[in-house]
């Protein structure tokens, strides 16, 4: 036990007293002890175990008594208490600079932000703009601050990484020594939080160790943390680690089947070959005493009887079962979308109008794309009335009289509200082409009553989409509980799309229940909930969710051309 450590404690109850809006002579009294304590010469830890304590500037009985209770035990229930009467993420939000107590708490009274994660979810959403004490500027700001946090943290989310990668890739494509390379493992498989990159690289004959020291000068490298045998393993600048693989032609096809697969998956592979006749290893196959070499990883699972297993798919032994029966299917590529669903633009909280969307999505390749601003009780979100609602649907009818190649379906990210009823009436949701359900409020829910919420909402027959199902943020928020096998019932006999919401920091429906809502009868739509031009691109991230998910093209609302969208959704209110 140390100064600073009684010093910090102090300050942490006085910005807890504070955010809770306590009597500020109270807050005062903390604030002046830390202070006091911090500018003291004396031996203050001594003090507080002799029982002088009060010697103190600033120190009275009360405050004696839970000094004491802190140096002795290292604790202080107090501090405790105070702490589990808050949610539990909310005192995150100090380690942004420039959050103090007054905004941390009307961002949690206006916002409901209880975390880091939530906080830079608003920011994305455009939510700090028109708040109060905030702002355009104060916005930009927290988001820097986040990414600045966020570099000592383990895990990222799937668009960091992949523009990390994106970044390295650049770069070694300059290098001479490289002749090839792939990046492997949790990105490879397109989890949805990832730890490090890895990356796989074929070095040119006669060039491997001017490889390995180029690669520890890159331009973006923090640090190097290692360098042995084929491993070079760094820090990028925004702090993920990087390993490099390097490999001979010989060994290539290898390492990246072994480095892109989980263990599991790799334990199953290896078992399945031995089967076969076949020893499988690291960096070598062998039949007998012969080892036999390859030029791709589609050579290694045909010579030991497999199809082709695409990487999203190698988290398990299941991949490898149906590889050997030849049940892969052919997987959902970027290139089959042809619209997306769950827009938003300035009628609510995104941050462009409806005609700079429409560009910007016409820019992708895209035919066609479902307005989808917030409904009314989403007040925090700038959502939209009756009168509003209608006024923007004669916008976008004037609007699509003007488009050539290009149309945009009028439609709302309803909310559903606790009791499952949505936020429109159906005389009002009736006149929209769809309606995308979301929860938004009232997060923290039993079991029971989740599922009994939109089990209700699956059942309106004005209501298209279920939104972000989980209603879980990566890394901050885990979500609402559900009987999936419920939801995903009801969803089925109600013929109702669930969405993968493909925002990386949603990836929401889990990738782990796709294939049993598949099974069930369930069709399924790929939307941003953009809201921003540069939102629009984020349909990607939710293909690699569909591909984790066994999904195809058949399987999707969005890989439809508009003139079957139009008659589906036509067949949908019917």
């Amino acid at each position: 036990m140390d100064k600073k450590e009684i010093v910090s404690m102090l300050e942490e109850i006085s910005s807890l007293l504070d955010l809770k809006g306590e009597d500020k002579f109270k807050i005062s009294a903390y604030s002046r002890a830390a202070r006091s304590i911090s500018q003291s010469t004396d031996d203050v830890v001594s003090l507080i175990r002799e029982g002088e304590a009060k010697k103190i500037p600033g120190v009275g009985e009360a405050l004696s008594k839970k000094l004491t209770e802190f140096v002795e035990t290292g604790r202080l229930t107090f501090l405790e208490e105070l702490r589990s009467s808050l949610p539990e993420g909310l005192p995150q939000l100090f380690n942004i600079h420039g959050l103090g107590p007054n905004k941390v708490r009307t961002l949690y009274e206006q916002l409901d932000v209880k975390s880091i994660a939530e906080l830079e979810y608003a920011c994305k959403e455009n939510r700090l703009v028109t708040l109060k004490g905030f702002g355009q500027k104060t916005q930009d700001k927290v988001l820097d601050e986040i990414a600045r946090f966020k570099e000592n943290s383990e895990y990222r989310l799937l668009d960091v990484i992949h523009e990390t990668a994106a970044s390295i890739a650049s770069l070694l494509d300059k290098l001479s020594g490289v002749e090839r390379y792939e990046f492997t493992g949790s990105y490879r498989r397109r989890r949805e939080v990832i730890h490090d990159i890895d990356c796989v690289i074929k070095f040119k004959s006669g060039e491997r160790d001017k490889l390995f020291a180029a690669l520890g000068k890159l331009k973006g490298v923090k640090e190097v943390r290692e360098t042995q045998n084929d491993l070079v393993s760094l820090v990028w600048e925004n702090g993920i680690p990087v390993e490099f693989i390097i490999v001979n032609k010989a060994e290539y096809p290898l390492a990246v089947l072994h480095s892109s697969g989980s263990k599991e998956f790799f334990a199953h592979l290896k078992e399945y070959a031995s089967t076969r006749g076949y020893t499988l290893g690291m960096r070598e196959l062998k039949r007998g005493r012969d080892k036999i070499n390859f030029d791709s990883e589609e050579e290694i699972f045909g010579q030991i009887g497999l199809q082709y297993i695409p990487p999203e798919l190698r988290e398990d032994g299941d991949a490898v079962v149906a590889a050997a029966k030849g049940n892969i299917p052919e997987l959902v590529t970027e290139e089959d979308i042809r619209g997306i669903f769950h827009v938003h633009t300035n009628w609510s909280d995104g941050a462009e109008p409806l005609d700079r969307m429409v560009a910007a999505a016409s820019k992708l390749g895209l035919s066609y794309f479902g307005l989808s601003d917030h409904s009314k009780s989403a007040f925090y979100a700038n959502g939209l009335d009756e009168k509003r609602l209608k006024e923007q649907g004669r916008l976008v009818d004037e609007m699509n009289k003007g488009l050539k190649d290009f149309f945009v379906f009028k439609g709302s990210e309803v909310d559903i509200l606790a009791d499952g009823k949505l936020d429109y009436s159906d005389a009002v949701l009736k006149t929209l082409d769809f309606s995308v359900g979301s929860v938004h409020s009232k997060l923290s829910m039993k079991k029971d009553e989740a599922t009994k919420r939109l089990t209700a909402a699956l059942k309106n027959p004005y209501m298209t989409f279920l939104g972000h199902m989980t209603g879980r943020l990566l890394l901050g928020r885990s979500g609402y509980e559900l009987d999936m096998d419920e939801i995903i019932k009801t969803a089925a006999r109600n013929r109702k799309i669930i969405e993968i919401n493909a925002n990386p920091h949603r990836l929401d429906i889990d990738w782990r229940f796709i294939k049993r809502a598949k099974e069930a009868g369930v069709r399924f739509s790929i939307n941003p909930d953009a809201h921003s031009k540069e939102g629009l691109a984020d349909y990607r991230y939710g293909v690699s969710i569909a591909r984790k998910g066994w999904l195809t093209k058949e399987d999707l609302l969005n890989t439809m051309s508009l003139e079957e969208v139009k008659k589906f959704l036509k067949n949908a209110k019917s």
